[in-house]
């Protein structure tokens, strides 16, 4: 018996290479958009915070000789005060988009006969790497 490809079969083989070529045109541009292209803006990212939001200000207020119960009136209660611990507390607060490099404030007391003995704080240092914003044709050329 010999193979014999009537001609209806080369037309049924070509209309169903046809759909799968439009097919491919049609989903080849949709996958190229996954992920994160060079060419499009970028998505807007959540800036989430987390912790104790104080200011300057209410921080400076602190001041070593205070009670506890002043400082808890003052800025509030810690976010976290540990068992090993007893006599510090710390506030903690932390923001950033989600997905980066997040800024990072802790401001300690430190308590010696329920009084203020000691202060510390990280506000004037800097947490954390920021990445650096690169255009898409800085990412495309390689840096010298």
């Amino acid at each position: 018996m010999k193979n014999v490809i009537s001609q209806a079969n080369l037309v049924c083989l070509a209309r169903a290479l046809g759909k799968l070529c439009a097919a491919m045109i049609v989903c080849a541009p949709l996958a190229a958009c996954s992920g994160n292209p060079f060419w499009l803006p970028p998505a807007h990212k959540i800036s989430i915070q987390q912790g104790n939001l104080l200011s300057k200000k209410q921080l400076s207020r602190v001041k070593v000789g205070m009670s506890r119960e002043d400082v808890q009136a003052l800025i509030g209660s810690p976010v976290s005060r540990s068992p090993f611990h007893l006599d510090r507390w710390d506030y903690a607060f932390t923001q950033g988009p989600s997905g980066d490099a997040i800024d990072a404030r802790v401001f300690t007391v430190k308590f010696e006969d329920n009084v203020v003995s000691d202060i510390e704080s990280n506000a004037d240092s800097t947490s954390g790497i920021v990445p650096e914003q690169r255009r898409f044709w800085e990412i495309l050329a390689p840096r010298s």
